[in-house]
């Protein structure tokens, strides 16, 4: 088991359970988080299974809902530009060309169908919302990252949907380079320990902070 040090009250248990893990989720990310940046992790192995194990998923799961909150109005044309990218979108084969012929057969052999929204993707999502805006206004006593300006009023606040993404990716990468053992003290970490920071803090429906 991962502990760290931590003062703030535990979250309430409340009647919403997918609610109450995400929240467990975020307190046991932030303990490993700290563990780390503090040279505390007495055990490496369970820290690193944890961050690959849960936080991961969390992570995925929040990267999931911003995209099925996304409305493509709500991304500007650099953004769009980037997504298309990195979904390795690319133009239409040539007609009759063997990779056309190959796409035509694939798609009469798709089952088309809508698919079910995870609730539990969307909730992720609206949580990493509000903690990306909560982050700069933390108090002094909520600050873990080891520096004498105990503070994250520096961090910005994502205000696009492109944004959001990057920053959600920026977690990913981090908590994975963190989980493989890579324990360098830089910004990517910095922002990373704030978010769980700020998403272990919450106390009780409603998305109320302590």
């Amino acid at each position: 088991m991962v502990d760290g040090p931590s003062d703030q009250p535990l979250p309430e248990p409340t009647s919403f359970s997918a609610f109450d893990h995400l929240l467990d989720t975020c307190r046991r990310t932030h303990a490993a988080l700290v563990a780390v940046v503090h040279d505390q992790a007495r055990d490496g192995d369970a820290l690193r299974e944890l961050l690959a194990r849960e936080a991961l998923s969390h992570v995925e799961t929040v990267l999931e809902g911003l995209v099925l909150r996304a409305r493509t109005g709500q991304f500007s044309t650099e953004e769009l530009r980037m997504l298309v990218r990195r979904a390795g979108i690319v133009a239409p084969a040539r007609p009759g060309s063997p990779d056309a012929i190959a796409a035509e057969r694939e798609a009469a052999h798709e089952q088309p169908g809508l698919r079910a929204v995870d609730g539990r993707a969307m909730l992720a999502a609206g949580h990493a919302r509000v903690v990306f805006s909560i982050i700069p206004s933390l108090p002094p006593e909520a600050v873990s990252w080891p520096r004498h300006h105990r503070s994250y009023a520096d961090i910005p606040i994502p205000h696009s949907e492109g944004e959001l993404l990057l920053r959600a990716e920026e977690l990913a990468r981090v908590v994975w380079r963190v989980a493989a053992g890579d324990e360098r003290r830089d910004e990517p970490l910095r922002r990373t320990l704030a978010f769980y920071e700020a998403g272990s803090r919450f106390y009780f429906r409603g998305f109320r902070a302590a």
